[in-house]
């Protein structure tokens, strides 16, 4: 009798065989119509596992490219908030310059209607915060500036100058407590000597105060009289607007009166100035 283990075997090869003869036939005699039935076995094995490839490749591929999407904004967002910054830039240039040539013109017609000549000159340093309250220009001797030239910025006096270099000058400003100018009330013609303080305008910040001394008692000024040079110290000439009044009031005692000037020009943000010949 045979054994289990060899009527096992013999079961196995008959089924192998069986197996191969079926292979065989359907290799010879094929039928293009429809997948041969292994085709159909293999693709219903692997069939779930494309399907999975497929989600998973469409997930990442679609996170790819929201990544690459992303990534494209970014980049159009920064060149956008460059182009919006150097365009802001150029605007504020072009303010600038326009604001330059504005002074400049100023300038020039002012010279022109005292009927002085003069020459352009840049603020270079400025010390209005100091006790001594002056700006430096970047004209000198060289250029043809000179020691007490008068010097007049967009709107009306800045002062003159003390200090001579070479390449450049200090030019003392009217709020200096060493400045003295000899002025008169447009309005009245009543007149005073401006004398600069070391105060600041509660008016307009940064504003530094020039004050009216020896003014009469009985001169009829009020708050906001335009205050001009009188020209009557031989150094400013006649006509400069120099500021408007402010706080007139009669003193205590004696024959004057007070009031505080506040300056036409900002001299704490003074850039083109003209000097006078």
């Amino acid at each position: 009798m045979l054994s289990s283990f060899q009527k096992f075997t013999r079961g196995v090869l008959a089924v192998i065989c069986v197996f191969l003869a079926v292979l065989l036939t359907s290799l010879a005699f094929p039928n293009f119509e429809r997948f041969h039935w292994y085709s159909q076995l293999g693709m219903t094995m692997i069939s779930p596992l494309q399907s999975s490839l497929t989600k998973i490749s469409g997930f990442f591929g679609g996170a790819w490219r929201h990544y690459i999407a992303i990534s494209d904004a970014a980049i159009e967002n920064e060149k956008l908030k460059f182009d919006l910054a150097e365009a802001k830039r150029r605007m504020i240039e072009m303010e600038d310059v326009r604001k330059e040539n504005n002074n400049l013109h100023e300038l020039l017609s002012m010279s022109s209607s005292l009927k002085k000549e003069g020459f352009g000159a840049r603020v270079i340093a400025s010390d209005v915060t100091a006790e001594f309250k002056t700006v430096t220009i970047d004209k000198g001797f060289n250029q043809g500036a000179r020691k007490n030239m008068v010097v007049i910025g967009p709107g009306g006096l800045v002062g003159r100058i003390g200090k001579v270099a070479n390449s450049e000058s200090v030019v003392l400003l009217i709020a200096d407590p060493n400045s003295a100018v000899d002025v008169t009330v447009q309005r009245t013609g009543a007149r005073a000597l401006l004398v600069g303080t070391s105060m600041e305008t509660e008016l307009k910040p940064f504003y530094s105060l020039s004050r009216l001394e020896y003014l009469r008692r009985v001169s009829n000024v009020a708050d906001g009289d335009v205050v001009i040079t009188s020209g009557l110290d031989k150094l400013f000439p006649f006509g400069i607007p120099v500021g408007t009044l402010n706080k007139v009031q009669n003193q205590s005692s004696g024959v004057f009166k007070g009031a505080d000037v506040i300056p036409f020009v900002d001299l704490a943000q003074v850039k083109n100035v003209m000097v006078l010949k």
